[in-house]
């Protein structure tokens, strides 16, 4: 938003209305930037910041005896209320947020993402994806497959602007093949290679409608689909999917474009699904969200959610994907078009290779994905998330939830299969707040061509950088690489599919659990760590003093009070360890640590009576360790005194101090140099 746009910047004396009633209301100021809109509670109890990007729409309500009301509704899905006592202040706050929501500038340099002020360094994130690596991965190279060659005829973007400049084709295609191919598919989007399962040597490839019409056709595309399936050995059958209701295609035909004929392709099977366009997911998301928002009745609920369809479109979604991801494990090569092969498209071979390919399952494998089959194929999430402002009506009915679709069925899987995936929920979460905050460059642009127009890479930060640093917060403590390769066993039965409350309903923290049982669980794992590592030192300090006592005895200056006094801290500790935790067998094992090897070495190479100060430990140093950490529960402030920020949801990720055991925020918390604890400031400076 640029500064001329902000109508009033500041406004007191405005109520925070909690709207399930389980908080009392609070009352601050609303403060409007360029970038962010923030309340603060006059007694400081609450701080709350959102970014400009994330303002879907704005409802302002009748003015009462209680005030003017303002609803703000978010991309990521949270509803702020807010109550104005006056009727001009409200008014003007409410065509601020409204030119926030619709900017009317298409400038994408005025986005978030563009205000940093440091410079950029971060090829690490803008290099995430590197094609001739992960085509190598698949096993797409000429000494591993010939039958599949990388292309350069796309490059500078040159013959299609939405797709990549690295392209892999069937070797056996001709120049002259592929830009027939180009010439006869909507917007120049021919067929091209997007994953090889190399257990089967099929393949899956990619590409937009043809341009048919009721008569046309193509001798180079029906050349191209051919060689494609030649260059699997197993079986020269091609399965082509259209992703559309074949209602949806037909109406196509009129406008010249439509699906092929199979009369014109050899060896070619024919198969539709009735996945609805963008207007369609619109709308229904947006009943969603009513039905999850709105409803205050459980059957006003269940009627709102059935006649969304949202549940049902996912279901769809997830049916082709696995549809797709059974013929390739058959060995059948597979060809995927929606009308222009950037929306549907996008999500079934995504979710097919999902299926298919256990590296996309984890945390750096989904990254790769995300950048080859949205951002590299040329998903369009400047027009699909309303980045920038529409210049009309029509550019507007471009905005369509379809990359949020496609998270949702990604969770709809986790649920059925937990220990399959590296990451949690929280790591989806975070993704799709940041596709819509604009914070981070990289999912700004409809393309690879536009990214590289805006010169992104050297103007703006790369969201991947910025969830490396916070990689344990997406960690699935119940993952197991060896658990699930292909994911084929799918239940699809519409009972599967419920909605997904910690993303439309993230906010609303009386209707979350108190607690996260991924959360729980890693709170274990990690105070576990810490008690084992304590023990350990423990174990290896008194086998020093022991050392020490011993090599001293038979000096007639043995300071033995010293050497006694360190000992029993140590024996006691461990004693109380023993108690109050479960880690016996820990305690009953021998020390094999390469630390308690060096640290022994080091007792016995001391000179026989000489005292090493470096060996006496104050019961304090013993005893630093909680044994007792916060519980999760409850924890909804950070415990620093002078920070006290509070955690707006259960998504957000408590950190406990590995030392005195008490919740902290990530800025509360600093590591040690070996980066083995994570200490609070009042921890650090004792």
């Amino acid at each position: 938003m640029r500064f001329e746009d902000i109508g009033i910047s500041k406004v007191d004396k405005v109520y925070l209305v909690d709207r399930l009633g389980s908080h009392e209301n609070l009352v601050g100021t609303v403060h409007v930037t360029t970038t962010h809109i923030i309340f603060r509670a006059e007694n400081g109890s609450k701080e709350l910041w959102l970014a400009t990007g994330l303002i879907a729409s704005v409802e302002r309500g009748t003015l009462t005896a209680a005030g003017c009301q303002l609803v703000i509704r978010c991309k990521h899905f949270q509803v702020i209320t807010l109550l104005l006592s006056r009727d001009k202040s409200c008014q003007d706050l409410y065509e601020t947020l409204q030119r926030a929501a619709k900017p009317v500038s298409v400038n994408v340099s005025e986005l978030l993402a563009f205000e940093n002020r440091e410079p950029v360094d971060d090829a690490r994130g803008w290099k995430r994806l590197d094609w001739p690596a992960e085509m190598a991965r698949q096993g797409v190279l000429a000494s591993q497959n010939p039958k599949w060659t990388q292309s350069g005829i796309n490059e500078g973007f040159t013959i299609c602007d939405t797709y990549p400049d690295k392209l892999w084709f069937p070797t056996a295609a001709s120049t002259s093949v592929l830009l027939g191919s180009c010439k006869f598919r909507s917007r120049g989007r021919l067929p091209v290679l997007t994953y090889f399962h190399r257990q089967t040597e099929a393949a899956l490839c990619r590409c937009a409608q043809p341009l048919t019409g009721f008569s046309a056709r193509c001798v180079e595309d029906e050349k191209l689909m051919e060689l494609v399936g030649k260059a699997n050995p197993n079986s020269e059958n091609l399965l082509l999917v259209d992703t559309r209701p074949r209602v949806n295609a037909m109406v196509n035909k009129v406008q010249g474009k439509g699906f092929e004929d199979e009369r014109n392709y050899s060896n070619m099977r024919f198969h539709f699904f009735d996945i609805e366009n963008i207007h369609v997911m619109r709308a229904s998301q947006a009943r969603l969200l009513d039905a999850v928002t709105k409803c205050r009745d459980v059957a006003e609920y269940w009627k709102t959610l059935e006649s969304s369809g949202w549940l049902k479109h996912l279901r769809a979604v997830v049916e082709c994907s696995l549809f797709l991801a059974e013929s390739i494990s058959r060995g059948t090569s597979c060809v995927v078009h929606c009308s222009d092969g950037w929306d549907r498209t996008s999500q079934v071979v995504a979710m097919c290779q999902l299926l298919l390919d256990p590296y996309y399952r984890t945390i750096h494998g989904f990254q790769i994905l995300i950048e080859k089959d949205w951002l590299g194929f040329g998903h369009k999430f400047d027009d699909r998330c309303g980045h920038v402002g529409a210049l009309n009506d029509e550019a507007g009915k471009e905005i369509s939830p379809i990359f949020s679709q496609w998270l949702d069925c990604v969770w709809q899987i986790m649920q059925q299969k937990p220990r399959a995936f590296q990451f949690n929920e929280r790591y989806l979460i975070e993704i799709h707040e940041h596709v819509y905050s604009c914070q981070f460059g990289t999912f700004v642009g409809n393309c690879d061509k536009d990214r590289r127009d805006l010169n992104l890479s050297k103007r703006t930060k790369s969201l991947w950088t910025f969830m490396d640093a916070r990689h344990d917060d997406y960690m699935n403590p119940f993952y197991s690489p060896t658990a699930h390769v292909a994911l084929l066993d799918l239940d699809t039965r519409a009972a599967r599919f419920s909605v997904w409350t910690g993303m439309y309903n993230r906010f609303d923290g009386g209707l979350q659990p108190r607690e996260r049982l991924e959360d729980l669980t890693m709170t274990a794992m990690e105070h576990v760590g810490v008690l084992e590592s304590h023990v350990a030192q423990l174990r290896t300090r008194l086998a020093e003093l022991k050392s020490q006592q011993q090599q001293l005895s038979t000096s007639a200056t043995t300071p033995t009070n010293m050497i006694d006094s360190g000992m029993s801290s140590a024996t006691d500790e461990l004693k109380n360890l023993s108690i109050s935790h479960p880690l016996d067998p820990l305690l009953n094992t021998s020390t094999s640590s390469s630390s308690t090897s060096r640290l022994l070495e080091r007792a016995t190479s001391q000179e026989s009576g000489v005292m090493d100060s470096s060996l006496y430990y104050p019961d304090e140093a013993l005893t630093r360790y909680s044994l007792k950490w916060q519980p999760l529960r409850g924890a909804d402030r950070c415990s620093n005194p002078t920070c006290r920020g509070e955690f707006s949801s259960t998504i957000e990720r408590r950190i406990h101090c590995h030392l005195c055991g008490m919740i902290f925020c990530r800025r509360c918390l600093k590591s040690t140099p070996d980066e083995r604890e994570r200490v609070c400031d009042k921890c650090k400076s004792d």
